[in-house]
C-alpha cells in the first residue's frame, strides 16, 4: 500500500508539489498513530482532474474507541502537517440520526494548499466511493468495487420540491420588490435543477449538482442554462426564474423516470409556480 500511495504521489504533476507534501504529513501521521486506520483522498485529486488551486480532500477513519481523541487531537495534527495560516472545526451531526457524527477541518497552508480534512469513525469494511484515492489502508479495510452515491425517488422529488418553493419565494420577493432576496432564491433554483438535470442525465453522484455535471466527461449541459443567470433588475429576474422554471418542468420526467415506476406526474407546485411568476408585475 505505501509503495503504491507513493508511485501514485510521485506521479502527480510539479504544480501540485504543494499538494504532495500535504498529503505525504497526512500519510505520515497515520503511520504514526495507531488510532487512524484508513487515509483517503478524494475529489479532484482523486479524480485525477486536480490543479494548483485545488484542495486537498482527505479523511482518517480512527477506530471506534478513539475517535473523540482523534477529535481532540486533529488541530495539532493539522499543524504539524504544515504552517497554519488560519483553521476551523465543527463537527457535524448528519441528518440521517443512524449515521455517526464526524468532524471537519478547513486549514489555509502558508503554502497556498488549502485542506478539507474530514476525521470519521472507521468501519470495518467499505467498498471505495469512484473518485478515491487510498493512501494509507493497514487492515485492508477499503474493498469491493468503487460505488457512486445514486439518488432515491425520495432525494429527486424532495429537490423538485424545493426548486419549486425557492422559485414561488423568488416571485414573492420580486412582487414586494427585494430583488436581492429574489436573486438568492433564484441560486438556490438553480442549485437543485442541476442535481435535477444530473440524475436525468444519469450522472453519478448527483447530489453534487453543477460539480458532478462539470465533472462527468462529455455531459451535455440544459439547454438554455444561460438564461437562468441574472442582474438585480426585476425584468431580468422574472424571465431567468421562469427559464429556470421550464427546465425543471421540462427535465423533471426525465429525472424521475430513472428513479420511479410509479406516479410520475408533475407536481401541482409547478403550474402555480408558473403563474406566479407569470403574474410578477414588470
Amino acid at each position: 500500500m505505501r509503495e503504491e500511495a507513493e508511485r501514485w504521489l510521485r506521479s502527480l504533476p510539479n504544480e501540485l508539489a504543494p499538494h504532495r507534501e500535504v498529503m505525504r504529513a497526512l500519510m505520515r501521521e497515520a503511520e504514526r498513530d495507531p488510532a487512524i486506520r484508513v487515509l483517503v483522498v478524494g475529489c479532484s485529486l482523486g479524480r485525477g482532474a486536480a490543479d494548483e488551486l485545488s484542495d486537498v480532500d482527505a479523511m482518517y477513519a480512527v477506530a471506534d474507541t478513539a475517535w473523540r481523541d482523534a477529535v481532540r487531537e486533529s488541530a495539532g495534527v493539522v499543524r504539524r502537517v504544515g504552517d497554519v495560516i488560519d483553521m476551523h472545526q465543527q463537527i457535524i451531526e448528519p441528518a440521517n440520526r443512524e449515521l455517526v457524527p464526524y468532524q471537519h477541518t478547513f486549514a489555509q497552508y502558508a503554502s497556498g494548499v488549502q485542506l478539507d480534512l474530514v476525521v470519521a469513525v472507521a468501519r470495518d469494511r467499505q467498498a471505495p466511493r469512484p473518485d478515491w484515492m487510498v493512501l494509507y489502508d493497514p487492515d485492508g479495510r477499503i474493498v469491493g468495487e468503487p460505488q457512486a452515491t445514486a439518488a432515491t425517488e425520495e432525494l429527486v422529488r424532495r429537490w423538485m420540491h424545493v426548486a419549486l418553493v425557492h422559485l414561488s419565494a423568488c416571485a414573492k420577493y420580486l412582487t414586494r420588490g427585494s430583488l436581492w432576496e429574489a436573486n438568492a432564491q433564484l441560486d438556490a433554483a438553480r442549485a437543485e435543477l442541476w442535481r435535477l438535470w444530473a440524475v436525468a442525465e444519469r450522472i453519478a453522484d448527483p447530489q453534487y449538482g453543477l460539480t458532478a455535471v462539470l465533472d462527468a466527461p462529455d455531459a451535455p449541459m440544459p439547454g438554455n442554462i444561460e438564461a437562468t443567470v441574472a442582474g438585480l433588475d426585476r425584468r431580468a429576474l422574472r424571465s431567468a426564474a421562469m427559464s429556470c422554471a421550464e427546465i425543471l418542468v421540462w427535465t423533471w420526467p426525465r429525472a424521475i423516470s430513472t428513479v420511479a415506476t410509479a406516479d410520475l406526474a408533475m407536481p401541482p407546485l409547478a403550474e402555480w409556480v408558473l403563474k406566479q411568476l407569470r403574474d410578477v408585475a414588470t
